[in-house]
């Protein structure tokens, strides 16, 4: 179900990026085609918080997928006609997306116990990795110029069968919520209260944010801007930087959950200051086996830094603030990628994507050495937290 249904919003955006770039010739329309996915999230993060907390995961992902089935009939059929459609499109899709990222993190802390919630994020997300590499394998397949006809065919069956397999998900209880501290309050002041009491929740639902912010964000800017813009290469090409994305993805994956099994930690700042390096190179743009080699160990050390940091934050949550946590945590992530992706278009317009990289990585290291937490102490609090957490679940 999530390979089927990441695979096909992430071809979704991928592809009508690329077709406004083409059509228009206009490097910010393509980035606003990228951004607009997020749009809606942050906007409507009240309403994705109640929706989550009050229908099962199980419905959640039902849903998201059928709606998205009819989403991408209605864009495509008319995407040829009216090219800014593809806004439209991507703002739709995206807030399913968003939707259905949520019921998949409250479903892994309902289905799994804490003790192994550690070990099964690489295992349950690593669909989202390996949908990337799909959907940029299948731009490369199609010979010539991928019409709206072929992403039509290609993302309704896709949607088509995550809906089957979210409909054979395992029913499993809604999560009652038991954190509300005044019986009117609302969601920003119940989430205020519970960052207020959780210290160890509080430092790894920031850094999290930070981190993906701006390397997802960064992510986001150069995986069209570095093969068509920056080394001129075609359409095939693009695809393929998904496809190496992916691979780089599901191997550090793999990686993580080894080393989680095999009780090694990992320190996620130090993995972010190797990808950092490895972004820059990735950039520089000297060829395509050097950008596209660079490329892979951007992606991959940050998905070690990923993996841990989201380990964290859903260690460090009760499960019954599972939804609200989740809901703004995605709110979060996607209003920083909004900025960053803004800010990455106009700087990659005037200034190029090597200063770009540079500027981001060093506003996050930057960031990162001036707080006065580190990740790794946040790491460790939250391991704490979460066994306080079982503690008092036995």
């Amino acid at each position: 179900m999530n390979l089927c249904a990441i695979c096909a919003s992430t071809l979704s955006y991928v592809y009508l990026s690329y077709y406004t770039y083409k059509e228009t010739g206009s490097l910010l329309y393509s980035q606003i085609v990228l951004f607009s996915p997020m749009v809606l999230p942050v906007l409507f993060v009240g309403q994705i918080y109640r929706l989550s907390d009050r229908v099962s995961p199980r419905t959640l992902l039902l849903l998201s997928n059928i709606l998205a089935l009819l989403v991408v009939v209605v864009v495509y059929s008319v995407l040829s006609t009216v090219v800014l459609v593809a806004v439209l499109g991507g703002v739709a899709i995206g807030t399913l997306d968003a939707l259905q990222r949520v019921g998949r993190i409250v479903a892994i802390k309902s289905y799994f116990s804490s003790a192994n919630v550690e070990s099964t994020i690489p295992l349950t997300l690593t669909a989202q990795f390996i949908a990337g590499g799909v959907a940029g394998g299948t731009m490369t397949l199609v010979k010539g110029d991928m019409m709206p006809s072929h992403a039509l065919a290609m993302t309704a069956l896709l949607f088509s069968i995550a809906s089957v397999a979210s409909f054979l998900l395992p029913r499993a209880e809604r999560l009652t919520a038991t954190i509300i501290p005044a019986p009117h309050a609302g969601m920003l002041e119940t989430f205020a209260s519970l960052m207020k009491s959780n210290p160890p929740l509080r430092r790894s639902f920031w850094h999290f944010i930070i981190f993906v912010s701006i390397y997802q964000g960064f992510f986001n800017v150069s995986r069209i801007v570095l093969p068509a813009y920056v080394l001129g290469l075609s359409e095939g090409y693009v695809g393929a930087l998904q496809a190496v994305n992916s691979v780089a993805a599901l191997i550090g994956a793999v990686l993580y959950y080894k080393l989680t099994k095999g009780g090694r930690s990992i320190a996620p700042f130090s993995m972010a200051v190797v990808s950092a390096m490895f972004m820059m190179l990735a950039a520089y743009g000297g060829g395509l086996s050097s950008s596209y080699a660079a490329y892979f160990l951007y992606i991959f050390f940050f998905e070690l830094a990923f993996f841990k940091l989201q380990s964290d934050v859903l260690l460090a949550t009760p499960s019954t603030a599972m939804p609200l946590v989740a809901s703004v945590q995605y709110a979060g992530v996607y209003a920083g990628m909004i900025l960053t992706i803004f800010v990455g278009s106009l700087l990659v317009e005037y200034r190029g994507l090597l200063w770009t990289s540079v500027i981001f990585a060093g506003f996050y290291l930057v960031t990162g050495l001036l707080r006065p937490f580190g990740l790794s102490r946040s790491s460790n609090l939250a391991n704490k937290w979460s066994r306080v957490e079982r503690d008092e679940d036995a």
